[in-house]
Parts: structure tokens; C-alpha cells; sequence
């Protein structure tokens, strides 16, 4: 079951996908460029594949998504591929090597894909790049980041609590 988002914007009415997929072994070159190959079945949409662990919220992959689909429909996009686009906004950089540097889905077993696009078509794609997935998935989640891991200099978050505790909450008290 999908469910696709339509949101009213300045350039048509979007049509949205979030999820969160994990995979049951890390995604391949091979892979993510099928996935990528569908939206050419779809004109005037993107899709777009990061590390799920990356992501902050639902916002920090719509309105990039958007602000690199609108760029690319009015031809001032610097991207052929508005995916590209979306993903450097989304790094928070211009440069297209920096923002895969920081947000490359390869490698990783969990990943957040957004699927944007202005036509009907959009569900379709959706239904295809499940059906492209369905192999590899262990599980897929509505919404994206779900089950980040933790990626921090402590170990676990009980060694953070630890080391808060130990070093503010003890002078308070």
C-alpha cells in the first residue's frame, strides 16, 4: 500500500511519497541507478534516496524536494536530474560531489526515498519502485528518518546521559 501526499504549490499540485526502507543488505550502484532510471516514466517529477539516519524531519526532504522540482520545471535548474538538485539542497551545499559526499544512499540498509511530482503518473512510479524493491526490503515505514541510528561520539545514549550527568547535573544539585 502506498500512501502519496498532494500538497497545493505555485507550480501544481504535488504529488508526494515519504518512506523509510530497510533493506536487507546495503544499496548497490546497480540498484539505486534502476530506481533512478523510473522517473524518466514520469516527466515533471524526482526521486530521491538518502541515508535514513541523515534525515532530520519530513521537511528537511519536502521543501528541498520542491524548491529542486520547481527549478528544474521553470528550466533554471542546474541539474538534468531534479533528484540531484533535491539532494544538494538537502546536503545544504551547491556542489553536487560535496552533497553525495555527505548524503550517498550507497552502502546503507536504511534509506529515506521522497517520489515528488506534479502528474498522475506519480503514482505509478511509486508502485514501480516498490515493485523494484520488494526483493531487497525487510520492511518499509510511511515517513521518513524512522529508526535513526545514533550517530554521535558516545557509544549509546546511556553514555551521553552518563556524561551529562557526570559533568552539569552534579554541579546543580
Amino acid at each position: 500500500m502506498s500512501y502519496v501526499i498532494r500538497i497545493t504549490s505555485d507550480i501544481g499540485e504535488l504529488r508526494i511519497w515519504l518512506v523509510t526502507v530497510f533493506l536487507v543488505k546495503p544499496m548497490n550502484d546497480e540498484l539505486l541507478g534502476r530506481v533512478k532510471s523510473l522517473v524518466s516514466e514520469c516527466p515533471g517529477s524526482l526521486i530521491t534516496i538518502i541515508p535514513a539516519r541523515r534525515v532530520l524531519n519530513a521537511w528537511h526532504m519536502v521543501y528541498p524536494a520542491y524548491l529542486s522540482l520547481r527549478d528544474h520545471l521553470r528550466g533554471v535548474s542546474r541539474f538534468r536530474d531534479p533528484g540531484l538538485g533535491a539532494l544538494t539542497y538537502m546536503a545544504g551545499t551547491t556542489q553536487l560531489s560535496r552533497g553525495l559526499s555527505i548524503l550517498n544512499p550507497v552502502g546503507n540498509n536504511q534509506l529515506s526515498i521522497i517520489v515528488m511530482g506534479i502528474y498522475d503518473c506519480v503514482h505509478s512510479l511509486v508502485v514501480k519502485v516498490i515493485d523494484l524493491l520488494r526483493d531487497f526490503m525487510e520492511d518499509l515505514i510511511v515517513g521518513v528518518g524512522c529508526h535513526r541510528a545514533y550517530d554521535s561520539v558516545f557509544k549509546s545514549f546511556d553514555d551521553f546521559m552518563s556524561a551529562l550527568i557526570g559533568r552539569y547535573i552534579s554541579e546543580f544539585t
